[in-house]
């Protein structure tokens, strides 16, 4: 008879605390359900932090900020212990969840913030299956058939932007700001040739983007090594759009003094105004200056649509026929988009966010490259990386700045995907308009307030608010209007912007301290949204409506916004 071996101390804990924190390596239906009930206990309990449908309380739990200043993040750097002894998995859930206490509620249409959407349920389960598995995808050997999902989002991507699949091709990475550094990445080493991966940058590359591009560009510029000061800024049309003749002339002040051009950002879709800018002109722009000066190398066209993607759905869509049955207003307004939108197919590469648009968690994005040919100048030698690609047909670590990359990203778009379809994601962005309609529209009967981007076809609305004191003073019905358009084109005018500028801030903070208190809407604040015409900025307090249940109705409006904007700047007089 064998002798029974004495469990040592490790090993007891081993079995006891340490592998019920891990599934089961084989079915096993005990450890499924103690799962399953770790799950729907955390659900429950971050569930109970949710305000009834009455309360109109779009953030979780109680107000609450335990970072609000450098002190109290000091306190947390103090209190932080890690515990001596293994917790119970619940006990660990039930203490997590206080730590969401005062987060905004993505999905309650009262969150109008930002471009920050609720998570589809298919993307969550997407994400969580990863997480349980946790594919790599450095390689297909790592990441087993999850690498195909990546294929396959990126084929999905291809042929809705226009490209060809088989000659294209994508890949995920951490947010906006990766997919913008591999595609300058990969434009300077065009511009400058391979040598420059190994020799450094040793010339004045250029990067032109308009006035309105995301900042990403200077972190691109500034962690490659190009330098921030290589970047040039293109002036903006009425609808901040870049302007094609001020590009045409920037682009001859590089070729005049010697420097090349690595990139051209199209942005497709700004954060605050949702400015579209017209890539089938900058690409007849770059084809006539390529042309005049014989070059021979093209600027690399780089589309920045992590916001703007989405409206690519629409390309086959019938807008004679409208199926779908939107209003007048809003099927002009995605047909306008549409027609910009449908040139993705003449960018080099572009950049996409799921985790925008496409509704999923954070992070979930991708660049997608039009010619994959053009990555061979990325790839890395096999002999660097001997403990990877023996096995594996599909290899991207060989070219992507990360070497661990979560399958999460493709199993969130791809069930995304899937899920919603054209018909699903049309109604998506459809209703945010619809209801992006019906606020300008109760905007535009309040004299004291004026939509400042109603040439913007997104579903962000962006308005200025005026106080009493100036109806008095202008003696009109429509005073924030004619007030805001004496601010934005004539420089006297400049000390009232300022002052108005200010104005726009305080609302917003008054408006946001109503959100925690009195259950009020969470609206943001942009210092710039574009300038006026003679340089200065424009503030504005920004409504960014993201959820699938917001209201289309006006007096819903009125009550859920209007009301609590009027109460702030009410508060303001006193």
């Amino acid at each position: 008879m064998a002798e029974k071996k004495e469990i040592l101390r490790w090993q007891s804990i081993l079995q006891e605390k340490v592998q019920p924190a891990f599934l089961a390596p084989w079915e096993e239906e005990a450890k499924e359900e103690e799962f399953k009930n770790v799950v729907k206990e955390t659900l429950r309990n971050i569930n109970t932090l949710k305000g009834s449908k009455e309360d109109k309380k779009c953030f979780l739990g109680e107000p609450t900020c335990c970072i609000s200043n450098e002190k109290d993040i000091n306190e947390v750097k103090k209190m932080a212990e890690m515990p001596e002894k293994s917790t119970s998995v619940k006990e660990v859930m039930k203490e997590v969840v206080h730590y969401f206490n005062g987060m905004f509620n993505w999905v309650h249409p009262k969150t109008m913030f930002n471009v920050a959407p609720p998570a589809a349920i298919p993307s969550v389960m997407g994400n969580l299956m990863g997480s349980m598995f946790n594919p790599n995808l450095v390689e297909q050997e790592y990441s087993g058939n999850i690498a195909a999902l990546e294929i396959e989002s990126a084929a999905m991507i291809s042929k809705l932007i226009g490209y060809d699949p088989i000659k294209a091709t994508g890949h995920f990475t951490f947010g906006g700001t990766g997919a913008y550094l591999f595609a300058a990445k990969l434009a300077i080493t065009k511009c400058l040739g391979k040598e420059s991966r190994y020799f450094g940058i040793r010339k004045d590359a250029q990067i032109l983007v308009s006035k309105v591009g995301h900042y990403a560009v200077k972190n691109c510029s500034d962690w490659t090594g190009l330098g921030m000061n290589n970047i040039r800024s293109i002036d903006l049309l009425e609808d901040s759009s870049m302007n094609l003749n001020h590009l045409e002339q920037v682009m001859e002040e590089c070729y005049r003094e010697g420097k090349p051009i690595a990139m051209i950002v199209a942005t497709m879709g700004t954060t605050d105004a949702f400015g579209v800018d017209d890539i089938n002109g900058i690409v007849k722009i770059c084809d006539r200056f390529v042309k005049k000066h014989k070059l021979n190398k093209k600027p690399f066209i780089y589309a920045d649509a992590v916001i703007g993607w989405a409206w690519s759905v629409f390309n086959s869509y019938d807008f004679r026929e409208n199926p779908m049955e939107f209003s007048k207003d809003t099927l002009n307004a995605i047909k306008e988009c549409k027609e910009k939108i449908k040139y993705l197919k003449l960018a080099d590469a572009v950049g996409i966010d799921f985790h925008k648009t496409g509704f999923t968690s954070y992070n979930c994005s991708m660049v997608c490259i039009k010619n994959n040919s053009d990555l061979e100048l990325l790839c890395r030698d096999k002999d660097q990386m001997a403990y990877l690609y023996q096995f594996s047909a599909y290899t991207p670590g060989e070219y992507t700045l990360e070497c661990s990359r979560a399958g999460n990203y493709a199993l969130a778009a791809w069930c995304n995907l899937k899920y919603f379809g054209l018909e699903g994601y049309r109604v998506l962005l459809g209703n945010l308009i619809e209801s992006e309609k019906a606020l300008r529209k109760v905007i535009e009967n309040e004299p004291s307030m004026v939509c400042v981007n109603e040439k913007d076809h997104g579903s962000v609305t962006l308005f200025r608010v005026y106080p009493k004191e100036i109806r008095n003073r202008l003696d009109c019905d429509n005073f924030a209007n004619v007030q805001y358009k004496r601010e934005i084109g004539e420089e006297k005018f400049k000390e009232e912007l300022r002052k108005n500028n200010e104005y726009q801030f305080k609302l917003a903070q008054e408006i946001q301290r109503m959100l925690f208190e009195e259950n009020g809407p969470a609206l943001s604040f942009t210092s710039s949204f574009k300038l006026t015409s003679y340089g200065e900025p424009i503030a504005a307090i920004k409504a960014y409506p993201m959820s699938p249940y917001m209201a289309c109705y006006e007096e819903e409006l009125k009550e859920d916004i209007i009301k609590f904007i009027f109460k702030a700047a009410k508060n303001l007089e006193k």
